[in-house]
């Protein structure tokens, strides 16, 4: 598609998005794009090496795209996260949408979320909890779980792009 023909292009794209995210983290626009990345992505790492690599499919225990998406809700809790804001801003499904808020104004937040000083984007994780967790925190642990994933099973681990934002290291 244009310019992005694999997933190691994929990935870039949505390191791309999460840098665009970081600069402006009160903008709805940028963590939806990011969301929406970090969530079909797993299309075109399916789609490029997973479902004609016999071998990696056994290893992980899937046979079609299904069982790998199945397979991923296992190795992070936070994807499910990921993909119901994504399908939520694709579908408009408003439930998805509930435990949102953007933090701004005086105090910023508890203590320890959102950068100090400037307005962010949150989400509710649990409906007991009121902690809201930040977006930027949300989609870089969905990144790095893509960043290692492909590392570890891609064709391209060796050449791995790498974002104007530093993730953590494992």
């Amino acid at each position: 598609m244009f310019d992005i023909n694999n997933s190691r292009d994929f990935y870039q794209k949505l390191l791309e998005d999460f840098g665009d995210y970081m600069s402006q983290q009160d903008s709805a626009r940028h963590a939806m794009n990011c969301a929406i990345t970090a969530h079909h992505i797993a299309d075109w790492v399916w789609g490029d090496f997973v479902k004609g690599d016999a071998a990696l499919k056994a290893k992980l225990g899937v046979n079609d795209i299904h069982d790998f998406l199945r397979w991923i809700d296992t190795q992070t809790v936070w994807y499910g996260l990921v993909q119901g804001i994504s399908n939520g801003s694709k579908h408009f499904i408003r439930k998805n949408a509930e435990g949102a808020v953007k933090v701004q104004g005086f105090g910023m937040g508890g203590c320890g979320q959102g950068p100090y000083g400037m307005s962010y984007l949150a989400i509710q994780v649990s409906e007991t909890d009121p902690k809201n967790l930040p977006i930027s925190q949300l989609l870089e642990v969905v990144i790095r779980f893509w960043r290692d994933f492909l590392r570890l099973h891609s064709p391209y681990a060796a050449d791995m792009p790498v974002g104007k934002i530093q993730l953590c290291e494992p």
